[in-house]
């Protein structure tokens, strides 16, 4: 079974407060692993599925524009 992987390194001035809010989406037909180091956000998103691994992005990607437009 082929999986489909995704690194998402993300400059961010509060990496752990994001991380913190978006650490806890999860979902059956992705993984994910969500951390905070030098002053940026980095996920890891892994599936079996190339469809949910682009799901997966666009769900974080979505979570990550709404936090920082709410702290602006």
């Amino acid at each position: 079974m082929d999986v489909y992987e995704a690194l998402l390194q993300i400059p961010c001035e509060d990496a752990e407060i994001i991380k913190k809010a978006i650490e806890v989406e999860k979902d059956s037909e992705f993984s994910a692993s969500v951390k905070a180091e030098n002053g940026r956000l980095v996920i890891e998103i892994r599936s079996s599925r190339l469809s949910m691994l682009q799901a997966g992005i666009n769900s974080y990607l979505r979570a990550i524009k709404s936090l920082a437009k709410n702290r602006n």
